[in-house]
Protein backbone atom coordinates (compact mmCIF):
# COMPACT_ATOMS: atom_id res chain seq x y z
CA UNK A 1 0.00 0.00 0.00
CA UNK A 2 1.38 3.29 -0.85
CA UNK A 3 1.61 6.55 1.59
CA UNK A 4 -0.80 8.49 -0.53
CA UNK A 5 -3.38 5.51 -0.39
CA UNK A 6 -2.70 5.68 3.45
CA UNK A 7 -2.91 9.50 3.75
CA UNK A 8 -6.22 8.96 1.86
CA UNK A 9 -7.58 7.15 4.35
CA UNK A 10 -6.50 8.63 7.42
CA UNK A 11 -8.57 12.11 5.71
CA UNK A 12 -11.54 10.19 5.53
CA UNK A 13 -10.90 7.72 8.81
CA UNK A 14 -10.79 11.36 10.64
CA UNK A 15 -13.52 12.80 9.41
CA UNK A 16 -15.93 9.81 9.18
CA UNK A 17 -17.70 10.76 5.89
CA UNK A 18 -17.48 8.32 2.82
CA UNK A 19 -17.36 11.88 0.71
CA UNK A 20 -15.97 15.13 1.18
CA UNK A 21 -15.97 18.39 -0.83
CA UNK A 22 -12.25 19.30 -2.83
CA UNK A 23 -11.71 22.16 -0.11
CA UNK A 24 -12.95 20.07 2.74
CA UNK A 25 -10.02 17.42 2.05
CA UNK A 26 -7.43 20.00 1.29
CA UNK A 27 -8.38 21.77 4.65
CA UNK A 28 -7.81 18.33 6.50
CA UNK A 29 -4.42 17.88 4.77
CA UNK A 30 -3.55 21.32 5.54
CA UNK A 31 -4.73 22.04 9.03
CA UNK A 32 -5.69 18.82 10.88
CA UNK A 33 -2.64 16.22 9.66
CA UNK A 34 0.67 16.42 11.75
CA UNK A 35 3.53 15.80 8.78
CA UNK A 36 6.65 13.93 9.62
CA UNK A 37 9.08 16.76 8.99
CA UNK A 38 12.76 17.26 9.72
CA UNK A 39 11.82 21.12 10.09
CA UNK A 40 9.59 20.29 13.04
CA UNK A 41 7.13 22.76 11.47
CA UNK A 42 4.89 20.13 11.04
CA UNK A 43 2.46 21.79 8.24
CA UNK A 44 2.44 21.18 4.18
CA UNK A 45 1.57 24.04 2.01
CA UNK A 46 -1.49 24.62 0.37
CA UNK A 47 -0.12 24.03 -2.95
CA UNK A 48 0.78 20.73 -1.92
CA UNK A 49 -2.13 19.97 -0.41
CA UNK A 50 -3.51 20.47 -3.20
CA UNK A 51 -0.84 18.34 -5.48
CA UNK A 52 -1.92 15.36 -2.83
CA UNK A 53 -5.25 15.71 -4.08
CA UNK A 54 -5.05 16.03 -7.66
CA UNK A 55 -2.30 12.86 -7.74
CA UNK A 56 -5.11 10.75 -5.98
CA UNK A 57 -7.62 11.77 -8.38
CA UNK A 58 -4.93 11.04 -11.34
CA UNK A 59 -3.83 7.33 -9.72
CA UNK A 60 -7.10 6.64 -9.36
CA UNK A 61 -7.62 6.58 -6.02
CA UNK A 62 -10.06 9.04 -5.49
CA UNK A 63 -13.23 9.68 -7.68
CA UNK A 64 -14.43 13.47 -8.38
CA UNK A 65 -17.81 13.85 -9.27
CA UNK A 66 -19.24 17.75 -9.17
CA UNK A 67 -16.74 19.16 -6.94
CA UNK A 68 -16.78 16.13 -4.21
CA UNK A 69 -13.92 13.56 -3.60
CA UNK A 70 -14.83 10.08 -2.58
CA UNK A 71 -12.51 7.69 -2.10
CA UNK A 72 -12.27 4.44 -4.64
CA UNK A 73 -11.60 1.94 -2.31
CA UNK A 74 -12.33 1.00 0.84
CA UNK A 75 -10.96 3.48 3.12
CA UNK A 76 -12.07 1.75 6.47
CA UNK A 77 -10.58 -1.78 5.60
CA UNK A 78 -6.83 0.26 5.77
CA UNK A 79 -5.03 -0.20 8.83
CA UNK A 80 -3.28 2.75 9.58
CA UNK A 81 -1.62 3.66 13.18
CA UNK A 82 -3.08 6.18 15.46
CA UNK A 83 -0.37 8.50 15.57
CA UNK A 84 0.25 7.65 12.00
CA UNK A 85 2.16 11.01 10.22
CA UNK A 86 2.44 11.25 6.49
CA UNK A 87 6.16 12.18 5.36
CA UNK A 88 7.14 15.02 2.99
CA UNK A 89 9.05 12.42 1.02
CA UNK A 90 5.47 11.16 -0.21
CA UNK A 91 5.37 14.45 -2.41
CA UNK A 92 8.55 13.63 -4.42
CA UNK A 93 6.60 10.37 -5.46
CA UNK A 94 3.21 12.04 -6.32
CA UNK A 95 4.06 11.84 -9.77
CA UNK A 96 5.55 8.59 -10.33
CA UNK A 97 3.66 5.71 -10.88
CA UNK A 98 0.77 4.67 -12.97
CA UNK A 99 -2.21 7.08 -13.76
CA UNK A 100 -5.35 6.76 -14.27
CA UNK A 101 -6.51 8.65 -17.77
CA UNK A 102 -7.07 12.34 -17.07
CA UNK A 103 -10.44 14.08 -17.20
CA UNK A 104 -11.77 17.27 -18.09
CA UNK A 105 -11.13 19.79 -14.16
CA UNK A 106 -14.81 19.88 -12.63
CA UNK A 107 -17.04 22.78 -13.32
CA UNK A 108 -16.15 23.70 -9.40
CA UNK A 109 -12.15 23.97 -10.13
CA UNK A 110 -12.58 25.90 -13.79
CA UNK A 111 -12.85 29.86 -13.09
CA UNK A 112 -10.83 29.45 -9.99
CA UNK A 113 -8.74 32.29 -8.96
CA UNK A 114 -5.82 32.74 -9.66
CA UNK A 115 -3.96 30.13 -8.18
CA UNK A 116 -5.59 27.57 -10.49
CA UNK A 117 -7.30 25.12 -9.32
CA UNK A 118 -6.74 26.00 -5.43
CA UNK A 119 -9.72 26.90 -3.37
CA UNK A 120 -10.49 30.35 -2.76
CA UNK A 121 -10.63 29.66 0.82
CA UNK A 122 -6.48 29.21 0.65
CA UNK A 123 -6.11 31.64 -1.69
CA UNK A 124 -7.40 34.19 0.65
CA UNK A 125 -5.21 32.46 3.42
CA UNK A 126 -2.09 33.26 1.31
CA UNK A 127 -2.91 36.51 -0.08
CA UNK A 128 -4.43 37.60 3.79
CA UNK A 129 -0.97 36.32 5.41
CA UNK A 130 1.34 37.91 2.57
CA UNK A 131 -0.02 41.51 2.60
CA UNK A 132 -0.45 41.85 6.38
CA UNK A 133 2.39 40.04 7.48
CA UNK A 134 0.27 37.10 9.70
CA UNK A 135 1.79 33.57 9.61
CA UNK A 136 -1.25 31.23 7.93
CA UNK A 137 -2.52 29.86 11.68
CA UNK A 138 -2.85 33.45 12.68
CA UNK A 139 -4.71 34.14 9.66
CA UNK A 140 -7.04 31.39 9.86
CA UNK A 141 -7.22 31.98 14.09
CA UNK A 142 -8.59 35.90 12.47
CA UNK A 143 -11.18 33.94 10.40
CA UNK A 144 -12.63 31.46 12.84
CA UNK A 145 -13.17 34.19 15.53
CA UNK A 146 -15.01 36.66 12.96
CA UNK A 147 -16.76 33.29 11.64
CA UNK A 148 -18.06 32.81 15.56
CA UNK A 149 -18.90 36.55 16.45
CA UNK A 150 -20.70 37.17 12.91
CA UNK A 151 -22.56 33.83 11.78
CA UNK A 152 -20.46 33.84 8.78
CA UNK A 153 -19.13 30.96 6.41
CA UNK A 154 -15.47 30.83 6.37
CA UNK A 155 -15.05 32.39 2.97
CA UNK A 156 -16.89 35.58 3.67
CA UNK A 157 -14.93 36.46 7.03
CA UNK A 158 -12.03 35.65 4.93
CA UNK A 159 -12.90 38.71 2.77
CA UNK A 160 -14.09 40.74 5.51
CA UNK A 161 -10.22 40.20 7.14
CA UNK A 162 -8.78 40.42 3.48
CA UNK A 163 -10.80 44.03 3.39
CA UNK A 164 -9.23 44.92 6.50
CA UNK A 165 -5.71 44.15 5.31
CA UNK A 166 -6.03 46.36 2.30
CA UNK A 167 -6.19 43.75 -0.05
CA UNK A 168 -8.16 44.00 -3.14
CA UNK A 169 -11.22 41.25 -2.26
CA UNK A 170 -13.34 41.91 -5.50
CA UNK A 171 -11.41 39.78 -7.83
CA UNK A 172 -12.93 36.78 -5.21
CA UNK A 173 -16.28 37.80 -4.68
CA UNK A 174 -17.96 35.62 -7.14
CA UNK A 175 -15.69 32.73 -6.49
CA UNK A 176 -16.90 33.02 -3.03
CA UNK A 177 -19.87 33.35 -3.65
CA UNK A 178 -20.54 30.39 -5.47
CA UNK A 179 -18.63 27.99 -3.14
CA UNK A 180 -20.85 29.53 -0.45
CA UNK A 181 -23.62 28.47 -2.37
CA UNK A 182 -22.48 24.93 -3.31
CA UNK A 183 -22.68 23.76 0.54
Amino acid sequence: MSELQRTVAVVFNRKGKKLLSEREFINALFFELKWADPTGTGRIEAKEAQRILEAAIRKGLLELSDGYVRPAFDHRSVDVPLNYRPTRDMLKELDDGPSKPSSPPSPSAQGKSEAGLMPVFTVLIDEIAAKSGWSKRDVVARINRVVERLSVDAEVAALLIGRDVGLDVGKYILDVKEEVLRK
